[in-house]
């Protein structure tokens, strides 16, 4: 009886005030993305830096980096996104080479927080997608009952913009406010597919861009996308589970010999050091880690090829 009063008087209600808390955070975060897309806030001044970059990189792959941008959700331009890779990249060859006082360490600090830029890209893009994903099908539902109550499409993306969580809702809002702005429904839907990366999300625009052109029942085309989405989610769990081994194995290799190299540190500093300061070891460790990185990089390859 104190252990349940104690849940329902005092855990309960700072759970849910925690919750409050993180509804309120989602909604506030949806208007700021909104606001900064529907104002077209991705082309503030650039600096010289800024417009030598994008030259450099071409205009295919600064769209292809846009476009990877805006499905992380990060509002900056190409520009801006490489300058910043090459300021961390400086930063960390200046703290290697001069704080530590070894070149090899600053090149590995300049490629770690460099290239660290676009592995946070890479992250969040990926938590999007599979965060839309694992959404989509209580949405082709939800979208699906809107439409057979009576409900037009625009009227049922506003509802399921505002039904739905963050990044569901907030992607459906803006597409309905860009068509209320004056984009056709087909452009707001293209846009929508462009800023966030998943293939359910495009089975879902190329259906209703098809039924605006040829008719239909688009109320039985969004429950068979949704039942098709929900099956085609349990196969890739269960391919996951079978895949585990693979993937766990590639954790331990890359795991297992950074702690043992802490852990012979910690006992016998004077057996370890060797490898830090001599040349020799320096290389070493460098061609250790590198050897490390890429059999991770492979068997994360083959394990992907498979659930794919």
């Amino acid at each position: 009886m104190f252990i349940a009063a104690v849940y329902h008087l005092i855990v309960e209600p700072i759970s849910q005030r925690r919750h409050m808390s993180k509804r309120l955070l989602a909604t506030r975060k949806s208007h700021l993305f909104q606001a900064q897309i529907l104002k077209d806030d991705l082309k503030p001044e650039k600096t010289p830096i800024m417009n030598l970059l994008e030259k450099a990189i071409g205009k295919t792959l600064g769209a292809k980096l846009q476009c990877s941008l805006l499905q992380a959700d990060i509002f900056w331009t190409p520009g801006k996104f490489l300058t910043m890779a090459l300021l961390l990249g400086f930063l960390g060859f200046s703290l290697g080479f001069f704080w530590g006082q070894n070149f090899f360490l600053g090149v590995c600090l300049a490629l770690a927080t460099g290239l660290g830029l676009f592995f946070y890209l890479r992250w969040k893009r990926i938590r999007k997608s599979r965060q839309f994903e694992m959404q989509m099908p209580d949405a082709m539902q939800l979208l699906a009952r809107s439409l057979r109550a009576g409900h037009t499409l625009p009227s049922a993306m506003e509802l399921l913009s505002n039904e739905s969580a963050p990044p569901l809702a907030t992607e459906m809002r803006i597409a309905f406010d860009q068509q209320r702005y004056g984009l056709t429904m087909a452009e707001a839907l293209v846009q929508m597919a462009d800023r966030v990366d998943s293939r359910d999300l495009r089975y879902f625009v190329t259906a209703v861009l098809i039924q605006s052109e040829t008719g239909g029942n688009l109320t039985e085309v969004m429950e068979k996308i949704g039942q098709i989405i929900r099956d085609r989610l349990n196969f890739k769990a269960k391919i996951k589970a079978l895949t585990a081994e693979g993937r766990l194995s590639a954790i331990i290799l890359l795991v297992v010999p950074v702690a043992l190299f802490l852990v012979l540190l910690t006992l016998n500093p004077d057996y370890e050091l060797v490898l830090v300061r001599e040349e020799l070891g320096n290389k070493l460790l460098i061609a250790g880690g590198i050897s490390m990185i890429l059999g991770y990089y492979f068997i994360n390859k083959i394990v992907k090829s498979i659930e794919t």
